[in-house]
């Protein structure tokens, strides 16, 4: 029996199981890979992006899957998350492009943060190019400190407790004790922000020579990310940049949440 098979569809499938293997592809590296014509991938994925169903990472311009496809290895990030992403890019944008320093948009996950994308393309300053997706370290990075700082202690108490002394994901990895970084959560609760710790150094193979300050990004009463501004770290101390720059970070991160709640609102009006 001959099966009716709908090109497009069959095309989209094939670009999707090539996001869902390879990771973040460009147009190119998507066309040699499926063998589909560029004009033909980039009307399906214009579509696919519409639906939400693949994003375009600002900081990079490659494509990524927001599904999970049977033969991919690529974890897809979940509705929420991707949710925040949608939200919260534009208002980082405007943020750089008011103060010029860019910013990493950080989800907080079980064992780390990831950066999940960055406006740091949009910035005249020309600093280090974060990789997108790249796990970073919570206890050190300052959006993993912003968020934890905005959790309850017990929370706090189990991730330190459950990471023990893994040697890149826990506090083993600055020879830290847990009573010394409840000194910094202390400090980060009680300034407004997180900031770096001095033995951080980017989970990147070389240090790269940056400086960060974070406030958490709260939704549905919980820590679910962190919006970041960066900058040279012999540029200014934390507490320098953050007189400066602390305030309108502040007035992002609060519009951020308050369209999430919004959205939240409208959904459940219309259920």
């Amino acid at each position: 029996m001959d099966v009716v098979r709908n090109r497009s569809l069959d095309r989209g499938i094939t670009l999707l199981d090539a996001l869902a293997r390879n990771g973040a592809c460009s147009l190119g590296e998507l066309h040699k890979s499926t063998g589909i014509a560029k004009s033909t991938i980039r009307r399906l994925l214009a579509t696919m992006i519409d639906r939400q169903i693949v994003r375009r990472s600002l900081s990079d311009g490659k494509y990524r899957t927001n599904v999970s496809m049977p033969s991919g290895h690529i974890e897809a990030p979940t509705f929420e998350q991707m949710l925040m992403v949608d939200i919260a890019m534009p208002y980082l944008m405007e943020l750089t492009k008011s103060v010029e320093w860019p910013s990493d948009l950080h989800l907080l996950e079980d064992d780390w943060m990831r950066i999940i994308d960055s406006t740091r393309p949009l910035s005249p300053f020309h600093l280090y190019r974060g990789q997108i997706d790249r796990k970073i370290n919570q206890f050190g990075a300052a959006g993993g400190i912003a968020c934890l700082s905005a959790m309850r202690d017990r929370k706090i108490a189990y991730r330190i407790e459950r990471l023990g002394n893994h040697r890149i994901w826990g506090l083993a990895r600055f020879s830290m004790l847990p009573e010394q970084f409840w000194q910094e959560i202390e400090t980060a609760r009680g300034r407004g922000y997180g900031a770096r710790l001095h033995d951080y150094l980017g989970d990147t193979i070389i240090d790269d020579s940056l400086s960060a300050i974070a406030v958490p990004i709260i939704w549905r009463d919980r820590p679910v990310g962190a919006a970041t501004m960066l900058w040279p770290r012999t540029y200014l101390s934390a507490e320098e940049f953050a007189e400066s720059f602390l305030k309108p970070l502040n007035e992002t991160a609060a519009a951020i949440m308050k369209e999430l709640d919004a959205h939240d609102r409208k959904s459940v009006q219309g259920s």
